[in-house]
């Protein structure tokens, strides 16, 4: 549930604040979003991208992280999964920059990681690529663009997706590792 404030906030009193809590939240520029915690599925699909994202970034000048907030303008978000081009200081508390976003879509978040998180995304100049992963079946929609370009949606349920920017290439399969989901039966005529 989105909290309304009573007073206007900047994003500065917004990280100090937050700062001090012991759970996680979003800040859209005007109200304050708990970070709740996902389902099982939620967390089995992340764990899965941090590990093969691993593996395939290792030889690259590139980092992925989880669970850090995303300055955005005034907006602070928390993908599930960032991938960095170049380093950090092991002291950064917030990203202000990425090269692929990564949110796995629950019933709750859906919307806002479709429509607002996407236009919050877009304002990030070196994004290249967001991507959205269902939980409740083998599926993805990538969003993807070249520097300052529109965004390019593509719908995948299986195969590879190659991923702009980090040119990484991730077999849909390998991110639903572990999962199984109740099969539609076609409608009869």
């Amino acid at each position: 549930m989105d909290t309304v404030l009573d007073r206007p906030w900047t994003t500065e009193t917004f990280l100090a604040w937050e700062d001090q809590q012991e759970g996680k939240y979003e800040f859209d520029g005007r109200n304050v979003v708990p970070m709740t915690g996902g389902t099982l599925a939620h967390q089995d699909i992340v764990f899965n991208l941090r590990v093969l994202l691993a593996r395939l970034l290792i030889h690259l000048p590139c980092r992925a992280v989880h669970e850090m907030r995303l300055g955005i303008g005034i907006r602070i978000r928390y993908p599930d999964v960032v991938v960095i081009a170049g380093s950090l200081d092991q002291t950064t508390r917030t990203l202000t920059d990425a090269v692929a976003i990564f949110e796995v879509l629950s019933d709750d978040t859906a919307v806002t990681d479709r429509v607002a998180k996407l236009i919050d995304y877009a304002a990030v100049p070196s994004l290249r690529c967001y991507l959205l992963l269902e939980q409740t079946a083998m599926a993805a929609t990538l969003f993807q663009r070249e520097p300052g370009g529109a965004w390019i949606a593509s719908a995948h349920t299986d195969g590879e997706l190659v991923l702009p920017g980090i040119d990484v290439t991730l077999p849909l399969v390998d991110l639903y590792q572990g999962l199984t989901f109740a099969t539609q039966e076609a409608p009869t005529s």
